[in-house]
């Protein structure tokens, strides 16, 4: 009960802002057919328009590229057309629909080319008791054509307009971690992943388009400077507690990466670089007051001082690149989207697939005899409330079993406070656009106003009175409970066997990462960086299905692991700040990178045959040697030695701390992963 409360709670938060303008074309494309159908007094060809544009919409993907938008939608609408058109042909013999919309309803699943509009499409079919002809079909294909026209037709307008937000919330995203350096720790892990999620959803937005890196208005470009931003941001977190550990003042480090933020957030919100130059003053400024403390400050507090200024000189290039490149915009060359056909499968595999497929047809057979209108409902809940875990499952079942009571009840007392085909195109309007703006938030608003309205299309010609809410509220129920139900029982475990794989990716995508330094090979660190990253975050993924798995528990050694592994990403791309610059042959820091590698990359072939894995004595002793050089070197310094002995101090005052940290988090990822 707690569980379902908890669901409840947070089904219907609203964590952003719908997009209303998408709920009202959704809306029209939705209506206008059932209000012309209507008036040309042919409701139930309205009906099935009606019901074409609402399932294309259906699997629509918002926000998208519009040529990705395009793709999707183009691939929908036959696929639709075709699965009404089976799901009437098997209507003939219900037996064999049984088993064949259940194996339709687990290529839905297992395929993401196919999805779920086409899988509704067949079980509308099946229940719609119109001859299996073409007619009906091609009605429908027209209503997922009115949506295309009406969702494609700012396409020549708008066609850079998704990219434009993707690269201007990543902008912002680096903003907030420039503001964020003097925040907690557990606040800035929850930016550095803000940052990181955005940055992703910037390639993402990039991959789509045909662009061409030789430009400098390309956006690739763009995203390069903006993940040098991070990175930079990152050591400049590291480095600015050195400083203030090591007793030195800031001098006006903070004022200048608040003024860096700001022509940052600027560029990304107003397209504008105004606040450019007050930044990169600030940032000569503090430049100024570093070389004004030489001779007042010590070797070490210098050499640290030193690495923050080299570290802010690049994140103040790269703002101005971002201002620079943001006021004249991006240039993409126009193309037409390739239609080509890939077959993804979906997070579950084959396992969710055969899952679905049984109890789809688990659910016909139930109302093998009950032919109406009614029996479409549990089918329908069996279908959309299984997820590919037990835990998700649950939550999902709990929200549209809430939402369809909530939702039927509105819908059944406007109708009957005012009746007739006038109010129920209105109503139809109205819950089509509070419910696809509101799908982009929040399931449990989705389903409360998407279960009727799909009600209400399906059953045009029935009043939707109190009694025939009640019975699809009893089927929505009855529906929900066989999809818990075999989400519980037909292969609720698995996630257990993958997690060992797991761990050994992310072992050795860390051990590459941390070879690049040992390669000195910087400008593949971030490709590296972001490798290691998405290892972490596999791991943490199959961690939290594991956890809504009947009886699952995700182990505590792991959930640490995959914090550690994020810490010594972090510690990286400091020691990569660091390396940047550093004369070649100084560098002390090889041979303990080249022994933690080495340490991972060891434990990962044990944890892979299950073996005990090796000691890392080597690690101590090289740390000591680093340490006794940079004794060495401050004694040289402070005696008036050359010029190479202070750069070389600069860099290896920074790199010891960050060594000594990246050890022991290398350390402590190995012995989570071994316990």
């Amino acid at each position: 009960m707690r569980g379902a409360f908890a669901a409840l709670r947070d089904g219907f938060s609203l964590p952003a802002r719908p997009p209303w303008s998408y709920g009202v074309l959704c809306g029209t494309a939705v209506a206008l057919p059932l209000g012309v159908g209507a008036l040309a007094g042919a409701p139930h060809v309205g009906a099935i328009v009606a019901l074409g544009a609402y399932y294309t919409a259906f699997g629509d993907t918002y926000g998208q590229p519009y040529g990705e938008r395009a793709k999707t939608l183009f691939r929908a609408v036959p696929l639709v057309m075709l699965g009404f058109w089976v799901g009437a042909v098997l209507a003939l013999s219900p037996w064999v629909a049984v088993a064949g919309i259940g194996l339709v309803a687990a290529m839905g699943a297992q395929w993401k080319v196919i999805g779920t509009p086409p899988v509704l499409a067949a079980i509308s079919g099946f229940y719609a008791g119109l001859p299996p002809g073409l007619g009906p079909a091609l009605q429908m294909g027209l209503g997922g054509v009115l949506f295309c026209a009406l969702a494609l037709a700012l396409w020549p307008l708008r066609r850079l307009h998704p990219l434009k937000r993707a690269l201007s919330e990543a902008a912002a995203a680096m903003a907030d971690m420039l503001d964020g350096l003097a925040v907690p720790e557990e606040e800035w892990t929850e930016l550095r992943e803000e940052g990181s999620r955005a940055l992703e959803a910037a390639t993402t937005a990039i991959a789509a388009f045909n662009s061409s890196e030789e430009s400098d208005r390309s956006p690739d470009r763009y995203a390069d400077t903006l993940a040098r931003i991070f990175h930079e941001s990152v050591a400049l977190r590291s480095l600015r507690a050195q400083t203030i550990e090591a007793g030195v003042e800031q001098q006006g480090l903070d004022e200048a990466v608040g003024k860096l933020s700001r022509a940052l957030r600027e560029s990304a919100e107003q397209e504008s670089v105004v606040a450019v130059p007050g930044a990169l003053a600030a940032v000569a400024d503090f430049a100024e007051r570093v070389a004004a403390l030489r001779g007042q400050a010590s070797p070490v507090q210098m050499a640290l001082l030193g690495q923050v200024r080299r570290c802010m000189d690049r994140i103040a290039v790269a703002v101005r690149s971002v201002a620079l490149r943001s006021s004249e915009g991006v240039r993409v060359p126009a193309r037409l989207p390739q239609l080509t056909w890939r077959t993804p499968s979906f997070e579950g595999g084959i396992a969710h697939a055969a899952r679905v497929g049984v109890a789809v047809a688990v659910s016909m057979a139930l109302l093998v005899n009950v032919h109406d209108h009614f029996g479409r409902w549990m089918v329908f809940t069996v279908l959309i409330g299984l997820r590919p875990t037990y835990g998700d499952t649950f939550d999902r079942v709990v929200l549209r079993v809430a939402g369809t009571i909530v939702g039927s009840t509105a819908a059944a007392f406007l109708l009957a406070a005012v009746p007739g085909q006038g109010t129920l195109v209105a109503v139809v309007w109205i819950f089509a656009t509070l419910g696809f703006a509101l799908r982009e938030v929040s399931y449990a608003y989705w389903s409360t106003f998407a279960t009727p309205l799909a009600l209400m299309l399906m059953d045009f010609s029935i009043q939707l009175n109190w009694n025939a809410a009640g019975a699809r509220v009893a089927l929505t129920v009855a529906g929900g409970v066989l999809a818990v139900l075999a989400a519980r029982l037909l292969w609720p475990r698995g996630e257990a066997g993958k997690v060992c794989d797991l761990v050994v990716d992310l072992l050795r995508e860390h051990a590459r990462m941390v070879r690049t330094l040992v390669d000195r090979d910087l400008d593949r660190l971030p490709d590296r960086t972001e490798a290691a990253g998405q290892a972490a975050e596999k791991l943490s993924e199959s961690l939290d299905t594991l956890e809504k798995e009947p009886g699952g528990q995700a182990p505590e050694e792991l959930r640490q692991a995959v914090t550690d592994a994020r810490r010594l990403r972090d510690d990286t791309i400091l020691l990569a700040a660091v390396m940047r610059g550093a004369p070649e042959g100084t560098d002390a820091t090889v041979a303990i990178l080249d022994a933690v590698a080495d340490r991972m990359e060891a434990v990962a072939e044990a944890v892979r045959q299950d073996k005990a894995p090796p000691e890392a004595d080597e690690l101590d002793a090289g740390l000591a040697d680093m340490a006794s050089r940079v004794d060495t070197l401050v004694e040289e310094a402070e005696g008036g030695q050359a010029t190479s002995v202070r750069r070389e101090l600069r860099h290896a005052v920074a790199a010891h701390p960050a060594l000594r940290t990246l050890t022991a988090d290398a350390l402590r990822l190995t012995d989570d992963v071994t316990r």
